[in-house]
């Protein structure tokens, strides 16, 4: 099966404790709020996981902890942003649609001069 690639509408995350791991959790859902993808970021230096598709359609992914700013910045500063998976390739993004250099910035400047 070819790469699906959805638009992301909103997010969710939430940091939980559960007995003696932390981890930080990062649900993404489309415009239907249909559940996407659930990424994990955990600390450690094992190995992490391959993502995977459950039944539902659901992808579940790890990620190291260290790249929860960066995602979460990506996801409240970038539009559009989408969630993209190859179950062939077992590859799972989040990815920005392609952007001119400078184009938001250049956007903010002028809104702020001229409001």
């Amino acid at each position: 099966m070819p790469e699906t690639k959805t638009h992301i509408d909103r997010y969710q995350y939430e940091f939980r404790s559960a007995g003696t791991e932390n981890v930080a959790i990062l649900y993404l859902f489309d415009d239907e709020n249909n559940l996407l993808a659930m990424a994990a970021f955990v600390d450690g230096q094992d190995p992490l996981p391959g993502p995977k598709e459950s039944p539902s359609g659901t992808v579940t992914l790890t990620w190291r902890r260290n790249d929860l700013p960066a995602v979460i910045d990506m996801l409240r500063s970038e539009a559009p942003v989408s969630f993209a998976w190859s179950s062939e390739a077992q590859v799972a993004r989040i990815t920005t649609e392609e952007e001119p250099i400078g184009e938001e910035e250049y956007k903010s400047f002028w809104q702020l001069l001229f409001g």
